[in-house]
């Protein structure tokens, strides 16, 4: 379950007149840190190929020697609770007669078909999606904003383990639709929360997935003008919208994101334990989890990976801000993943996600989902690579950003092309290229033709594969991307 830390246990060395590494593998005579730096950088330590000649590399074991130390029953859920907890939330949003019994009929179709000895995956999930989309109207009508709550509850849900044999005695607390409580504001089961009047506050904060532009509120009053938009400058930085309240704990995490900008990793590390010990004195949990992720951030940039996980770990344990459980769990899901240990990695990508649906942040949403893609597609399991990003790409089209719209469909080109599916990964290149067409942004266009140019090369059309190189350079010259523009350039000369 992703609660548990996948102890990577690689312990650092010092080899006479070496740099510091991370102990490797014995049996394959390579150091993990080397494959974990090769997979950020796309590079493959090892030059192994499959059997039919491409890129790959080898899988390990657990570091324990077990194959999996996944307890796959917590991360169940049977489908009685998610039709229970359906009716609940109908309930408890205060929905009129008509559209209560709307939802019912859909809900009885798939508590028939769950009580069947062979119940029908397809047919439950169908009326689930279409019971959720007339609540989720009902909502966005009473808010006058459009909202997918409880659509995305369930398209959670569907990535999970779900249990389509009705069993109502089995309930796991872990995936029980929740709702912000009316007095406090925190996330609660429904059957916690007041009723209808709670959803007048359903709609949640928006998280940046890129870097923030702008202050949320002034952090300390008697920073100098220069320390203050130092302050400024780093935070903006910052992936979390909190704001530590407690004097001491702000000035304390302002001084760690001031050194760690500037690459002073020890002051950093040494004024975050510090925010840490006084969050964790006062009780503010929101403020420890942001000191905890930040200082993961400093030893996953170190390759300390066994201290980064514990601290992304407790980061997530410790807050009870969703956006900030996303980032930590996503965190986590990356190290897993750039250390090929496939079955924690996608476990806590699916956590990432489901935190990521109740927040309601479609943009790391597509992004795990196509991070759960790309696995696939290096292990060249075609159907599960078409599965995930067709969800992505889904996903992708409801915040209307044609840049992430470009960003998905652009590495959905990539896996396409490392499964030699050229075809559609030349179709994904040019939906990208159109994306970012309508984002005014030439370079990545650029990027997605010189893309699809090396696959048309692939597929033996040289001259097709010339007209979008040249396509590539006219867009970075209109760019004024002089340097990209001779790289293309070079490319073209050899045609």
């Amino acid at each position: 379950m992703y609660n548990n830390i996948y102890p990577v246990q690689i312990k650092p060395y010092v080899p006479p007149q070496t740099k510091k590494q991370v102990d490797g593998n014995e049996q394959d005579g390579s150091s993990q840190s080397d494959l974990y730096k090769s997979r950020r950088s796309g590079t493959d330590p090892y030059g192994a190929t499959d059997p039919n000649g491409r890129s790959s590399y080898p899988r390990h074991e657990y570091p324990n020697g077990q194959k999996s130390t996944i307890d796959y029953s917590k991360s169940k859920v049977n489908i009685a609770q998610i039709i229970t907890d359906f009716k609940s939330t109908t309930n408890a949003i205060g929905a009129p007669p008509n559209i209560v019994q709307e939802v019912d009929q859909y809900l009885a179709l798939a508590e028939t078909q769950s009580l069947k000895n062979e119940p029908d995956k397809k047919l439950i999930q169908s009326n689930l999606k279409n019971a959720s989309n007339v609540l989720d109207k009902f909502i966005s009508q009473t808010l006058n904003k459009k909202s997918k709550v409880v659509e995305n509850w369930i398209d959670a849900l569907f990535l999970q383990q779900v249990d389509y044999k009705s069993d109502p005695t089995t309930v796991n607390e872990d995936f029980l639709v929740k709702l912000p409580d009316k007095e406090t504001g925190d996330m609660k089961p429904i059957s916690q929360n007041l009723a209808a009047q709670q959803v007048q506050q359903t709609s949640a904060p928006e998280v940046q997935t890129e870097p923030q532009t702008e202050e949320a509120q002034p952090l300390q009053e008697q920073e100098t003008e220069q320390t203050a938009q130092q302050s400024d400058a780093v935070q903006a930085k910052a992936h979390n919208v909190y704001i530590p309240q407690d004097a001491q704990v702000r000035k304390a995490f302002i001084q760690g994101k001031k050194y760690a900008s500037i690459n002073q990793t020890d002051k950093a590390i040494e004024a975050f334990n510090t925010a840490l010990t006084q969050a964790q004195y006062i009780g503010d949990t929101n403020a420890e989890g942001m000191a905890c992720f930040e200082l993961g951030k400093i030893y996953d940039n170190q390759d300390n990976l066994d201290k980064a996980l514990g601290f992304y770990n407790q980061a997530h344990r410790a807050t009870n801000d969703n956006n900030l459980k996303v980032q930590a769990l996503y965190a986590m899901a990356e190290i897993y993943n750039d250390v090929v240990y496939f079955e924690p990695a996608m476990d806590h990508y699916f956590a990432a996600i489901s935190y990521a649906g109740e927040a309601e942040n479609l943009n790391a949403q597509t992004r795990a989902l196509s991070d759960i893609a790309d696995m696939y597609a290096e292990r060249y399991d075609t159907a599960q690579t078409y599965k995930y990003y067709g969800i992505a790409k889904n996903i992708a089209l409801e915040t209307n950003n044609t840049k992430t719209m470009g960003a998905i469909w652009s590495r959905s080109g990539d896996s396409m092309s490392i499964l030699n599916e050229n075809v559609n990964a030349l179709q994904d290149y040019k939906s990208s290229a159109r994306f970012y067409e309508q984002a005014d942004s030439p370079v990545k266009m650029a990027k997605n033709y010189e893309k699809a140019s090396s696959v048309m090369l692939k597929l033996g059309n040289r001259k097709k594969a010339q007209s979008l190189l040249e396509k590539a350079h006219t867009l970075a010259l209109r760019a004024s991307d002089d340097e990209y523009a001779q790289k293309l350039q070079k490319q073209l000369n050899v045609f």
